[in-house]
């Protein structure tokens, strides 16, 4: 299904359901404990003991990052990690934490038959900041923040990114991703494309570090890209993102790449970028093949839809598919006017066509009107242009 549509649909569903909530009483809480925002489930049930929260000392050395290495008979335990090495037992008044004797002041118990230690001294121990919510019965062990001059080489990976992206060079940008990357072939063929035809530029409104530990780092940013140059088109636009950083040789780098969201800063300014000298054929022709398009849909003729579509192109085989299950759904009405079009790219037997469509979409006999501008990439076949499966939707006002 067109991306526009599955966020028309996905809204109204979403409006749907929240037509009403229910709530009960619940008994008093259990201790609980929270490990960068997830919860981490013990064997036994943690235990408050004069103040202090004792927890199953395997799962906890071992959410920390600790290999464990425990003598049953002595209760002695070994745990270490790639920054830490702690030794502790029951009897003990003292821990061995990298070699150093650290008082422990009964931080670890056998209770009812099991090993127990305190989770704020072992926490602690393994530079984490620990928080106690009394009447939740929560405890929230989060990584501690990282120094100036880590925040300052975190940064500085963003930046060099930025400045290899003005500076057009492919190699210094891909340089900022880790060589493990599971976006990192994605990436390159992204900017092998975007360097191709546009000069681009992205600055950072903000820049914050959501986690970070000794291995790994997450960055939330805001920022915005705007094309400074070349002839290919590129919407100004501004996003929400993430990047999870991992050290390679030493340095930060980027290892993945999460989009938050996105919203285009001047949906107006888009239509600028149309191609002044296309030639006249080409676009009555591509105005013809997108209104064919819109006529399929609205009279739900998929013979018709898939005749505006390359012919196995990637992606075909799940958009007619979807369109399909679109139009046999009796619960879901759909009118579509197209009220512009302009092509914005245009190289050879390739386009790339903007257009304003307005839609009436109803579910269960609510409806809701749309307006949404769009990005479709073209190619002519035989001589003929043809829709390449998909959209891209660049902008939406539900309110109009």
């Amino acid at each position: 299904m067109k991306r526009w549509l599955s966020a028309v649909l996905a809204m109204m569903v979403v409006f749907a359901a929240l037509a009403g909530t229910a709530s009960a009483a619940s008994a008093t809480p259990d201790i609980k404990v929270k490990l960068n925002g997830e919860w981490v489930i013990f064997p036994a049930p943690p235990v408050l003991l004069n103040g202090k929260t004792y927890v199953e000392f395997r799962t906890l050395f071992t959410k920390l990052g600790y290999s464990i290495d425990y003598n049953a008979t002595t209760k002695v335990i070994k745990a270490k990690s790639s920054s830490r090495s702690i030794e502790m037992k029951p009897s003990g008044t003292t821990a061995l934490v990298d070699g150093q004797k650290v008082p422990v002041n009964g931080e670890m118990r056998l209770l009812k038959g099991r090993t127990m230690v305190g989770v704020r001294f072992i926490a602690t121990l393994s530079d984490k900041v620990v928080n106690w919510d009394g009447a939740k019965k929560i405890v929230t062990i989060v990584d501690k923040g990282p120094t100036a001059q880590q925040k300052a080489e975190l940064f500085g990976a963003l930046d060099k990114l930025s400045a290899a992206e003005e500076a057009h060079d492919l190699t210094a940008y891909m340089a900022q991703f880790h060589s493990a990357s599971p976006v990192r072939d994605e990436v390159q063929q992204a900017a092998e494309e975007l360097f191709g035809k546009a000069q681009t530029k992205t600055t950072y409104s903000e820049k914050t570090i959501d986690s970070f530990s000794a291995t790994e780092a997450v960055i939330y940013t805001v920022e915005q890209s705007v094309k400074t140059g070349g002839t290919g088109f590129f919407p100004d636009i501004e996003n929400e993102m993430l990047y999870t950083m991992h050290k390679e040789n030493g340095k930060w780098v980027i290892y993945d790449v999460e989009v938050l969201s996105n919203q285009v800063v001047d949906a107006d300014g888009l239509w600028k970028q149309e191609v002044a000298d296309a030639p006249e054929a080409d676009k009555t022709a591509i105005a013809a093949l997108i209104q064919a398009n819109a006529d399929a849909v609205n009279a739900k003729d998929i013979e018709a839809y898939k005749a505006t579509l390359v012919a196995g192109a990637e992606g075909y085989e799940d958009d007619v598919a979807e369109m399909n299950e679109l139009f046999a759904d009796k619960e879901v009405a759909l009118t579509m006017k197209l009220e512009r079009n302009a092509i914005v790219e245009l190289n050879g037997d390739k386009a790339v066509l903007l257009t304003k469509h307005t839609f009436e979409v109803t579910i269960g006999g609510e409806m809701m009107p749309v307006t949404s501008i769009n990005m479709y990439k073209l190619q002519k076949v035989e001589g003929k242009w043809l829709l390449m499966p998909g959209s891209t939707e660049l902008y939406n006002d539900m309110t109009e």
